[in-house]
């Protein structure tokens, strides 16, 4: 009971410590404030269906490059295009050794990134613009099928 008493004791001593507790809590929020700061920085803009007037002032300049590729017919298509420019903070290759996929995440979304065969895979934190049509990956994410790829 007493070897308890003691216990409970040093803990306390070890907690009540106010100036510990206002460090730790300017790092958490510091850390937090970064990480908010990092997941809003880019974009996200997705066209559902292809235009039916390509001339109109309404359609962005970047969705000549969606027509660039052949989209893929083992995923299930969610939108005609999308755009996303983000930071990457994942990356993966596989199945085939040609095929490799960035994790990217833009104004507070995380999307799936399956670069063009033979692409060179953005390195950690790097600034990529990936425009494509936008398809439903295995796992259940969204994931662009990169017909155009921009490093920033």
């Amino acid at each position: 009971m007493r070897r308890a008493r003691l216990g409970f004791a040093r803990v306390h001593v070890a907690l009540d410590r106010p100036k510990l507790w206002r460090v730790t809590a300017a790092i958490a929020a510091l850390l937090l404030i970064g990480l908010l700061v990092a997941a809003s920085q880019g974009s996200l803009s997705v066209i559902s269906r292809r235009p039916a007037d390509r001339t109109a002032a309404t359609t962005p300049s970047w969705e000549q490059w969606c027509t660039d590729g052949v989209v893929r017919q083992d995923r299930r298509q969610l939108a005609f295009c999308a755009r996303v420019d983000g930071l990457v903070i994942a990356s993966t290759h596989g199945p085939d050794p040609l095929e490799a996929h960035v994790g990217v995440i833009s104004d507070f979304h995380f999307v799936l990134v399956r670069l063009p065969d033979g692409a060179r895979t953005p390195s950690f934190g790097s600034r990529v613009v990936a425009i494509g049509p936008l398809v439903r990956a295995r796992d259940g994410q969204r994931e662009v099928q990169a017909f155009r790829l921009v490093r920033g």
